[in-house]
């Protein structure tokens, strides 16, 4: 028992007690796969550029959430694909590990190529993981899926037309 208490004082008390604001920017590459209602289904590929910024209490902490991403998709023709997202994001800091999940109220997706141009805008759910492997550096793995509708082609809005996208991230972040 004294062993157990010993090395649970060591663990919890190595952890320096922090409150605060704090800033995370983090650059990551991206997959995604997109389906729309109807059958069609595209991937794409590319990087995302984010930041969070929000509060820490000893544990629990919360921010707001932006991201930007650019990439490529897997048509013949490459299409170019770009999307922001902003949401809420709430998670714990826990020795090495820092989960989180959040909220996107806010996503809009962009998909242009020859002749082409599609805008479609939704809402998401992410989770993820970060990893510290240095006081300020964490590797962050999200999962994020959004659900999309009444996408916008070319000037000629499709109601009732849906879509699902999913996308995977791994990156690097910088909290402050």
């Amino acid at each position: 028992m004294k062993n157990l208490i010993m090395i649970c004082a060591l663990v919890l008390g190595s952890q320096v007690a922090k409150a605060g604001g704090f800033i995370e920017p983090y650059l990551g590459y991206q997959t995604g796969k997109v389906e729309i209602s109807g059958g069609s289904t595209l991937k794409d590929k590319g990087t995302a550029l984010g930041l969070r910024a929000g509060y820490q209490m000893v544990i629990p902490w919360f921010a707001l959430d932006a991201k930007m991403y650019k990439g490529k998709d897997d048509a013949s023709p490459q299409d170019d694909v770009s999307f922001t997202d902003v949401g809420v994001t709430v998670g714990a800091s826990v020795p090495f590990l820092r989960p989180f999940i959040g909220y996107i109220p806010s996503a809009k997706i962009k998909s242009e190529g020859t002749g082409f141009d599609m805008t479609i805008k939704g809402t998401g759910l992410k989770l993820g993981l970060g990893i510290k492997i240095l006081p300020l550096i964490d590797i962050n793995i999200e999962h994020t899926t959004y659900s999309l509708k009444d996408p916008e082609v070319n000037g000629v809005t499709f109601t009732g037309t849906k879509a699902d996208y999913t996308t995977t991230m791994i990156g690097l972040g910088m909290t402050f």
